[in-house]
């Protein structure tokens, strides 16, 4: 017979029975962790190649929760907790699904600025032109200003910029004496070197609002620019396809001279919301970018929310969201020309 005490025994084996317990509970919320979030990353996916957001609310919420850049790193989470419950094969189908997304990721949201449709030549007609939602501010409005500065753009949109009371307005002019032409309302600022010949308020159905601007050309066979500064309110249970189709509306009308559309979206730009928009325009990012595409949230953007979207009589030399620390947005910066005729 065995008199040794047991608990002598467990000593002697090296783990305790609270630790055996507490080690199988671990092993278990992790096996449960796996299969939730596989089974959310495969409805994901599933959503991503089908309807995206064109349909229900549901499907909407999850395509927009779950961009190419949290899928891949969902995967590789997914791999290492399953590596670590011994799900060998699944792991490796995990992490063969992980580096697929990134692939998938990276061809689409990082822009090297060699696509074959990208300008190299400039010359003094070269243009500069910023948008930046400066709402949620992570410093004052001096950072902002002197980033505007170092970039010295022609033409400077911006929405969330506050009131656009007396003295909202002589800031500006005071702060910008090199865009003499400006417009501060409802929350817009549009600061520019070229004359604004006239500008015109709407809303896009009950989702968001746009100024339009009507620019005089500093080039006499250049007809005169039009510029739309949009903001889409980040209703999450609302569709932006109503908005969005009212924008590509309104500017698509304007098909004979060049058209700058600036805003923030507050939509992915695969979205199929877009589709009306890019029957006549582009996304400059797309055309002629460099770096990472999303531009919210700062620290770490995950979402390609804002953009400068420019139709055929634009030439696009280059394109980027700069980083900054300034606001939750990054400021998207293009540089480009207007067309004439013959180069049209």
């Amino acid at each position: 017979m065995n008199s040794e005490n047991p608990d002598r025994q467990e000593h002697q084996s090296g783990v305790s029975p609270r630790r055996r317990w507490r080690k199988s509970i671990q092993v278990w919320l992790m096996k449960v962790l796996v299969l939730l979030i596989s089974i959310f990353w495969c409805l994901a996916i599933s959503i991503r190649f089908t309807v995206r957001d064109s349909s229900s609310v549901i499907s909407t919420l999850i395509f927009y929760m779950s961009p190419l850049i949290l899928l891949s790193l969902g995967a590789f989470v997914v791999f290492v907790l399953a590596w670590k419950v011994q799900w060998r094969r699944i792991a490796v189908i995990w992490l063969l699904l992980s580096i697929l997304t990134g692939t998938w990721c990276w061809k689409t949201q990082f822009q090297n600025g060699t696509n074959a449709n990208r300008v190299s030549k400039q010359d003094q007609s070269t243009k500069r032109v910023l948008f930046w939602n400066i709402g949620d501010r992570l410093w004052g409005l001096e950072h902002a200003i002197n980033e505007m500065r170092h970039l010295d753009p022609d033409l400077i949109g911006l929405v969330e910029a506050g009131a656009d009371s007396a003295e909202m307005k002589q800031f500006w002019k005071q702060t910008c004496p090199d865009h003499p032409y400006q417009v501060v309302q409802n929350g817009f600022v549009f600061l520019s070197r070229l004359p604004i010949e006239d500008t015109s308020a709407g809303r896009l159905a009950d989702m968001g609002q746009y100024l339009k601007f009507s620019l005089q050309s500093d080039h006499p066979d250049v007809r005169a620019p039009a510029v739309f500064l949009v903001d889409i309110y980040s209703k999450v249970l609302k569709s932006r396809k109503a908005a969005l189709e009212e924008l590509a509306d309104q500017a698509s009308q304007l098909n004979q001279q060049p058209v700058l559309v600036l805003g923030d979206f507050n939509t992915p730009g695969d979205s199929v919301h877009f589709d009306p928009l890019r029957k006549n325009f582009k996304n400059s990012l797309e055309i002629a970018g460099d770096g990472y595409l999303a531009t919210w949230p700062l620290p770490v953007p995950v979402l390609d929310l804002d953009g400068i979207w420019t139709n055929e009589f634009i030439e696009l030399y280059h394109a980027e969201n700069r980083w900054t620390w300034v606001s939750d947005h990054r400021p998207v910066c293009i540089e480009m020309s207007f067309k004439l005729p013959a180069e049209k």
